[in-house]
Parts: structure tokens; sequence; C-alpha cells
């Protein structure tokens, strides 16, 4: 496998923490992000399969998380737990790839990446601007802020 990113690692470490905690508390869960069983890939090797084939900048994996606290903020009653962290995650990522990046693929390839099938990742796609009130811009002072703490979180973790 591909020599691992830190900014990939340090952003799984930290969903995989969040994930460990909303899965226990066993919560009901009913958005269309939700699956019936969670994915059997890691978050990590989930994000090493988007970056190699998606060939998207840095930024956008840092803009997704950025997208995902946003979600959490504008719907508290959003869980994101082992359920549906994937499916959250490849649309922030194809999300800020569209919005960031000068060159994107189209949504059935993101869904082949993605393990899921084109009508899913279209309905996925206006859902999730929906639930982002199609509020997707990102101001430079904001994005230093979650760079430099993934950056800083990344050193205290690691080995």
């Amino acid at each position: 496998m591909q020599q691992s990113n830190p900014i990939l690692l340090t952003i799984s470490n930290i969903l995989d923490e969040i994930i460990k905690e909303t899965d226990s508390l066993e919560l009901e869960s009913n958005s269309i992000f939700h699956s019936i069983a969670a994915p059997a890939i890691s978050i990590h090797n989930y994000l090493q399969r988007i970056s190699k084939y998606t060939h998207c900048s840095e930024q956008c994996f840092v803009v997704a998380l950025i997208y995902l606290d946003r979600l959490q903020e504008k719907h508290a009653n959003l869980v994101l737990n082992s359920h549906c962290i994937h499916r959250f995650l490849l649309l922030a990522i194809v999300t800020a790839i569209k919005f960031q990046d000068d060159d994107y693929y189209k949504n059935e390839y993101y869904a082949k990446i993605g393990g899921i099938n084109v009508k899913e990742i279209n309905k996925l796609e206006q859902e999730f601007l929906e639930y982002m009130n199609y509020e997707l811009f990102i101001d430079e002072q904001q994005y230093q802020v979650y760079e430099n703490r993934l950056l800083e979180y990344g050193e205290i973790e690691m080995p």
C-alpha cells in the first residue's frame, strides 16, 4: 500500500475517536447516509483509497473536515457513527474537490471509488448540499486554523 499522508492519518485518527464515542451511544440513525451495517474498510484505508484515485489536493481533506464540523454545528441531532461516516466523508471530499480543485471527475467515478452506485451518490450529494445550506465557502483564516490544529494533533499523536 502507498505511503500514508500524515494529514490523512491524523484525520482518520480524529474520526476514529469520534466514531468510538458515538457508536457506544447506540442511537437510532435515520438519515439516508446511514447503512444497516458499518463498512468493513477502515476510515484510514478509505481516505487513502479516495486520495489515490481522485488525485485531489491535500486541501480537500482539510476542507472536508471543516464541512463535517459544520454539519454537526447545523444539525445537532445528526450523529456521525460507523454506519454513516464513510458516506459523509465521501460526499464532504467530493464536494470539497468540486468547490476547491480545478479538475474533477463525474459522479460515476466517485461512486465507484466510494463503493456506492451513481444514483445513490447523486441523491447523497443533493442531501449533503441541503444539509450544508449550500454554504461551501471557507475563508483562509478558518482553513489555516484547521490545518494548524491537524498538524499539532498529528505531532502529539504520532509515536
